[in-house]
């Protein structure tokens, strides 16, 4: 046994529970607030195998994010549902291109910084603690929709049940913040415990 096994315990002894979370989502508030579920994607490392005359031999190649999803209550007006639609909208340029300009000015009027008046939008997935206080941050980069699920109307059903939606996002990359630590970013490669 090591002289330093108390270094490999874990220091906090409380498990992280799935319903301590809040999802925050700039260019859709309305979403962020009903939001039931999310998740934080796979990252894989994707490799890259280099042919010799027997065998081939595996490299690192670049990191892969999984796309993140996110379930949300739809609100009886659609306004959150809606939010998401017209995002998509704008980014598929449907009918014309001035739909995506009208998008980008409804969405950032009051801002004067350019790098904001893009229409991708960066989130985060807090992290609470058993006691729902702040603990981590899963921050998003240039996250934009890529698809939202279909709303079924069904007559037959037998009970009351109120719709959900899942939204998939693609985005650039993400960090994973202590926020106990002045905002430290703990994912990065340099990271050591001490």
């Amino acid at each position: 046994m090591s002289a330093n096994w108390y270094k490999e315990q874990v220091n906090n002894n409380n498990y992280l529970s799935p319903i301590g979370f809040k999802f925050i989502l700039e260019k859709a508030p309305k979403v962020a607030y009903l939001c039931q579920s999310a998740s934080i994607p796979e990252i894989s490392l994707g490799t890259i195998n280099i042919p010799t005359g027997l065998v081939q031999i595996p490299l690192e190649g670049n990191v892969e994010y999984s796309n993140l999803s996110i379930t949300f209550l739809v609100d009886e007006d659609l306004e959150n549902y809606l939010q998401l639609h017209n995002w998509l909208r704008a980014l598929g340029v449907p009918t014309d291109f001035k739909e995506r300009s009208n998008f980008e000015n409804a969405v950032n009027y009051q801002s004067d910084n350019k790098k904001d008046r893009n229409i991708f939008s960066d989130a985060t997935l807090q992290i609470l603690t058993n006691s729902l206080t702040h603990n981590f941050d899963i921050q998003f980069i240039d996250l934009f929709p890529i698809s939202i699920s279909t709303l079924d109307f069904d007559v037959t059903v037998s009970e009351t049940s109120y719709f959900t939606a899942t939204v998939s996002f693609e985005y650039t990359y993400y960090e994973i913040r202590n926020t106990n630590q002045s905002g430290r970013i703990i994912d990065s490669a340099w990271y050591t415990d001490g």
